[in-house]
């Protein structure tokens, strides 16, 4: 009967995900065992190579969209859905955009490789799954843009957004007066308002 294991797999991925993020490639599998609390031996016997650890360990998080915001066929009105939308969209990228980073930064990382390796993950569907509830909100006449591309602003901006806090801008963290003006300008558009003279 073989011992039980102390360690999950889950476990020392969230080790490795942690050591990665912070440093890199420069993390070493020492420190990554050390963190998870196994040995460099029991490390390796679950992943060949460190090269193998890091892909397995950064696989960005999941993000779930009916989660984050309410269904189109509810009373709420569209501007609530985006905004709920964006809001969920902005804090799951303020989680995977460090996970993220690292990948891109992976000289062996290509994205194809990723794709058909991980076909579920978020990294892979998310886009398409923000145009399938877009396309869903516009059936209900909630929102009255192309799917496709209010899909693409979404995604971009929240992206961006999680990305500059990461860089520091606004104190690592923007307002939510901020992040409201943001999303009132993507409801909006960019279009000029007429004027009460007709201009």
């Amino acid at each position: 009967m073989g011992r039980k294991r102390l360690v999950s797999d889950e476990q020392l991925l969230e080790a490795a995900r942690a050591a990665f993020v912070e440093r890199g490639l420069a993390a070493s599998t020492k420190e990554i065992a050390r963190r998870a609390g196994v040995s460099e031996a029991v490390l390796f016997q679950r992943y060949e190579t460190k090269a193998e650890l890091f892909f397995a360990a950064m696989v960005p998080p999941n993000f779930d969209i009916r989660a984050c915001a309410p269904s189109p066929s509810s009373d709420e009105s569209g501007r609530r859905i985006i905004r709920d939308l964006f809001f969920g969209l902005l804090d799951y990228f303020r989680v995977a955009a460090p996970v993220v980073t690292q990948l891109l930064a992976n000289h062996a990382f290509e994205f194809e490789k990723f794709a058909e390796q991980h076909p579920e993950n978020t990294l892979v569907t998310l886009r398409w799954s923000l145009v399938g509830f877009l396309e869903e909100l516009r059936r209900a006449q909630k929102v009255d843009a192309d799917p496709r591309w209010a899909a693409l602003a979404l995604f971009t901006m929240a992206h961006s957004l999680a990305v500059f806090e990461r860089l520091g801008a606004h104190g690592g963290r923007f307002s939510e007066a901020m992040i409201e003006a943001t999303i009132e300008t993507l409801w909006d558009g960019f279009k000029p308002k007429a004027t009460a003279m007709g201009g």
